[in-house]
């Protein structure tokens, strides 16, 4: 029997982004315009990263297959200085791993977590947007019960059914519950903030039928603050015997392998199947190793299992280029600097997809995805910096918050008229919300796009379908966008507001030629903007878009003043958020070799994982990346510590 080590590899050596700062400037600017916060390649890790000597020693390439991964270092026997046992070893103590750990500990196992952050400054993923299905917090707040067929079919078809259907059914069987033990734990103060999203902002949009362009939303995510929860959940899961190991960082699975027999199947020439004796690799993962904040080796032992729920890949700018490839596609198109690829704000550093990987595990194949748009962007091209998720309006209600102090963001996308640098109409705004526009302005000529609409705007974004985030956390759907709309009518009366600000994007008149004027608009694009919107309008009467084939329900005239304009910038392809695709698992989360059998005693969960999205971050619930890890990583933990898998 073979006994290897495998290390963490090269992780990356980053400043932590700031949450608090992070959330400061959501709540000063609105998350429409924040710029990002976080230096190129930057990102809290949840599986740590590794020292020097580790990342020199896996400098060297694999076998070909991924330069990035390179060869797997050994951690000798005698550099270890202690040895530690649980039941189960969890490395990577971010949203999934938290999860993970309470249950199995609710169980009765014992655990232990290792994770890189300290306590004091871990800073745990995303918005806090936590898709559900049929909690009964949500059910008892109004919302009628989903058909989970219905949800499973909706989600694979929006996947191509590239996704584990049995995975998306573990999330959709158990999110509801899942949501109600975490409300059931939360301090008072996250549990005053909590509320249902879209449920009262797209009123319209469910109203009619829940349903634009063949593709189906529902409401039900709830908006809990997990960055105040967690240490609630740790300290009782402490309380039963778990340990945290804070700034301990993950860099060896050990593991034991050997040869077992198989049978397989052969053809002769006259076509006679048979079976014949053969042998495979079989592979146990039966640690961890570790290194404490002094340099110290630690060996943790995982008698039931070790859990990688080390997060994604996509701060690691090597692997983001490697495995992106349609942004790096994106980025080549447009002839821009690869160099800087990566996630923006919450990627982490792909060192526990490594651990994987070295020890026979594989990766998710094609297409890889990531949570886009962005939630932080910044142009450096245009003298107004704009958050462009496919829509203007983001860019415009950032006056507001601004002004007021209050926080915006736009959940519906680009409902409105919009058209090109040229003047033209070039798709349907409404298709697949912010995700259809944004792979359409990416495909296209870089500079500003413009939308128009008048005043039945608030009704046109009622019938939008809720794709994606809404209201940072604790700030509710129903902000004051009468005000925002007013104070543009305001100071269209005032004159043509100018840019010298770097903020104004936005304007107002009561005729359509007062507000070319304020907006600047040549005389060409004045007469190509006008035409466009006279052949909308006849679209609108007619109940038919003979151009583009945008849904009837979302045909509504540009006819009524106050009318309104805005713009906002493509400046280059968006790199996302985060990257969802990790270690192939088959339906118990185990690991899976090339053979796609399964590493004993070895799990993934979270982003660590894969199977779980695929094509793009196309939801039809918003918030389903903490959903489906929290979901998922709290059942791991559960069938584990109960010997279910």
């Amino acid at each position: 029997m073979n006994k290897e080590t495998f290390s963490q590899g090269d992780a990356m050596h980053c400043a932590k982004l700031d949450r608090r700062g992070f959330l400061k400037a959501a709540a000063g600017v609105g998350m429409a315009t924040m710029a990002a916060t976080a230096l190129p390649g930057c990102a809290p890790q949840a599986s740590g990263k590794a020292g020097k000597a580790e990342a020199d020693t896996a400098a060297g390439s694999n076998d070909g297959r991924y330069s990035w991964l390179g060869e797997a270092p050994v951690v000798d026997d005698s550099e270890i200085s202690q040895t530690i046992e649980a039941d189960i070893v969890i490395v990577g103590g971010g949203n999934a791993g938290v999860m993970c750990a309470c249950s199995a500990v609710e169980e009765g196992a014992s655990v232990a977590v290792i994770e890189a952050q300290s306590k004091d400054g871990i800073s745990y993923y995303g918005l806090h947007d936590i898709a559900s299905i049929n909690s009964r917090y949500v059910l008892d707040n109004g919302l009628e019960e989903i058909k989970k067929s219905e949800f499973l079919s909706e989600y694979q078809r929006r996947t191509h059914n590239k996704t584990n259907p049995r995975l998306v059914k573990k999330f959709i069987d158990n999110s509801g519950e899942m949501i109600d033990w975490l409300l059931g734990k939360a301090p008072q103060e996250v549990l005053d903030k909590v509320h249902v999203a879209h449920f009262t902002t797209n009123s319209a949009y469910f109203d009619m039928g829940s349903n634009v362009n063949g593709f189906t939303c529902w409401p039900g995510y709830v908006q809990v603050d997990f960055q105040t929860t967690a240490p609630v959940l740790i300290a009782e899961a402490e309380s039963k015997g778990a340990t945290w190991y804070w700034e301990h960082t993950g860099i060896v699975l050990t593991t034991e392998t050997e040869d077992v027999s198989i049978q397989k199947e052969t053809v002769s020439a006259d076509g006679t199947v048979s079976f014949v004796e053969a042998t495979e690799p079989h592979v146990t993962v039966t640690g961890v190793i570790a290194k404490d904040p002094d340099g110290n080796y630690i060996k943790f032992i995982g008698t039931k299992g070790i859990v990688l729920t080390c997060g994604d890949y996509g701060g690691n700018t090597e692997m983001f280029k490697a495995l992106q490839d349609e942004q790096r596609w994106l980025f080549e198109s447009h002839g821009l600097d690869e160099e800087g690829l990566h996630c923006m704000g919450f990627g982490r550093d792909g060192s526990g997809i490594k651990m994987g990987m070295w020890a026979g595990a594989t990766l998710d194949p094609g297409p890889r995805c990531l949570v886009s748009p962005q939630v932080m962007y910044q142009s450096t091209d245009f003298a107004t910096n704009v958050l462009r998720w496919g829509s203007g309006f983001n860019a415009a209600a950032s006056e507001l918050a601004a002004g007021s102090g209050g926080a915006s963001q736009n959940p519906w996308g680009a409902p409105f008229m919009c058209v090109d640098g040229s003047g033209r109409r070039f798709t349907d705004e409404t298709f697949l919300g912010v995700f259809g526009m944004l792979s359409q302005v990416e495909r296209r000529k870089p500079g500003r796009y413009y939308f128009f609409f008048d005043n039945k705007w608030k009704e046109m974004m009622s019938r939008m379908s809720p794709e994606h985030f809404s209201q940072p956390v604790g700030v509710p759907d129903s902000i004051d966008y009468d005000m925002l709309f007013n104070s543009w009518v305001e100071r269209g009366a005032e004159g043509a507001p100018t840019e010298d600000n770097g903020t104004v994007c936005a304007w107002a008149a009561n005729s359509l030629e007062e507000l070319f004027d304020y907006m600047k608009l040549d005389d060409d694009m004045k007469s190509s903007v006008e035409k466009e919107i006279e052949r909308y309008n006849q679209f609108c009467d007619n109940g038919e878009d003979e151009d583009f084939g945008r849904d009837p329900k979302m045909l509504l005239s540009i006819s009524e003043p106050p009318f309104f304009g805005m713009y906002s910038v493509e400046e280059k392809p968006m790199t996302g958020t985060v990257a969802l695709n990790g270690l192939v698992i088959d339906d118990d989360q185990r690991v899976l070799d090339s053979n796609y059998n399964p590493i004993e005693g070895l799990y993934a969960s979270g982003n660590n994982s894969g199977g779980r999205f695929a094509v793009q971050y196309s939801t039809p619930m918003s918030g389903l990346t903490l959903g489906m890890a929290m979901t998922l990583g709290r059942q791991l933990g559960r069938d584990l510590a109960s010997g279910a898998i």
